[in-house]
């Protein structure tokens, strides 16, 4: 028998024993002329039955299908089955410790020390759990809204006050990406050595979205920041190479995008800090440039994954989705498939760009999509499996 015919024939089994009515103690137990003894054996029998509905659905839970494009350590698993790591041998900590670099927007801990219980993580319920598996695990916190060049030698002290002496394996999210990748070409420190760089949808030749709003609204102005804060690498590959123009007119066919920004949300929410130097790192020029004046460390291991998804109309991401998806196709509603793209690609996740990282707050999910599908704590615990078997 192969094992995908076991499989299925188990999953038949535990199905079957899921569906099984419990017997009710009340209905059974307590009828008429029913002795001690026929009460205390049907309690039992109704025990027996809640036990094997508990295995077996932690079972069912691990046995679901692989997502696609992964491999079966990376498969999304069941909130339930994450309940004190069940089945967590099937995961693997990295021989090296973990660095996670947070993107555009980001931070590792806010709130006061003295009140954990009022603290936000970037990485909520992520670091703890690769702890949990036996990862050492760091969190670096760089400029929010910083210009890359900025972010890059924040996180660089930040690696070499904490991880000197170490070969340390970088995990990314989004705009942490470029961060990284700066500091392993354009900032290398004799203090540490990075063994690999992980990007999880990370805008490697920029986003449509930040073009529309530079050209829209002269959102990161590229000219002003070319002089006064981006590297002097990059800036003199721009200026040669770029026919940027101060922002223009919006065409006549977008005039009713024009008045959907004015009243959505999070097209209102990357405007208002208008100019904010990250803003020109995220334009497809700009990342042209430094991808040309930044090439990869050979002694390092790059790879990549990708979110992908069909962001629905109600959602906040959808008018960034929807500019994405006319200019570069497939996307998670800030980053195209193809921009996510670096070094060695290990999929597609299917899910939005807020997806990889848990709500902060609870009591917010249903307001920003629906994460329920989406277990991102069982991403990274598959994605550092995938480092430890590389001997990472």
């Amino acid at each position: 028998m192969s094992l995908t015919t076991f499989a299925a024939q188990l999953r038949q089994k535990l199905s079957s024993i899921l569906t099984a009515p419990i017997l009710s103690f009340t209905n059974s137990a307590n009828l008429t002329g029913a002795t001690a003894g026929d009460q205390l054996q049907a309690r039992k029998r109704q025990q027996r039955q809640e036990e094997r509905k508990a295995k077996a659905w932690i079972l069912w839970a691990n046995l679901r299908p692989v997502d696609r494009g992964l491999p079966s350590s990376i498969e999304h698993r069941n909130k339930r089955a994450h309940l004190g790591y069940v089945g967590k041998e099937n995961y693997k900590a990295p021989r090296d410790p973990i660095v996670l670099c947070h993107g555009l927007f980001g931070f590792d801990v806010l709130g006061p020390e003295t009140l954990p219980a009022l603290q936000i993580h970037y990485w909520k319920g992520i670091a703890q759990a690769l702890k949990d598996i036996g990862c050492k695990v760091y969190v670096s916190r760089v400029g929010t809204v910083a210009a890359l060049k900025t972010r890059a030698y924040e996180l660089r002290a930040f690696l070499e006050a904490h991880m000197e002496g170490q070969r340390i394996n970088l995990i990314a999210h989004s705009m942490g990406g470029l961060d990284c990748r700066y500091v392993i070409t354009h900032l290398p420190s004799p203090k540490f050595k990075v063994n690999s760089l992980t990007t999880v949808a990370t805008p490697h030749r920029g986003s449509a979205f930040m073009d529309w709003c530079r050209d829209a609204f002269g959102v990161g102005l590229l000219h002003d920041y070319v002089n006064k804060q981006l590297d002097d690498v990059v800036a003199k590959y721009l200026k040669e190479h770029t026919t940027t123009q101060p922002p223009r007119p919006l065409p006549e066919n977008t005039a009713s995008q024009t008045r959907m920004v004015q009243a959505h949300p999070v097209v209102r929410a990357l405007c208002s800090p208008l100019d904010s130097p990250a803003f020109a790192n995220l334009t497809r020029d700009y990342c042209s440039a430094f991808n040309h004046v930044t090439p990869d460390d050979p002694t390092v291991h790059y790879s990549s994954y990708a979110a992908v998804t069909d962001v629905s109309p109600l959602a906040p991401l959808y008018f960034s989705y929807r500019i994405i998806s006319s200019r570069e196709g497939a996307n998670d509603g800030l980053v195209s498939l193809d921009s996510a793209k670096w070094g060695e690609f290990m999929g597609t996740v299917s899910c939005d760009h807020w997806q990889l990282i848990p709500p902060k707050v609870r009591g917010i999910t249903s307001a920003v999509a629906k994460r329920e599908n989406f277990d991102s704590v069982g991403f990274y615990l598959g994605l550092v499996t995938k480092l430890a078997d590389k001997g990472y």
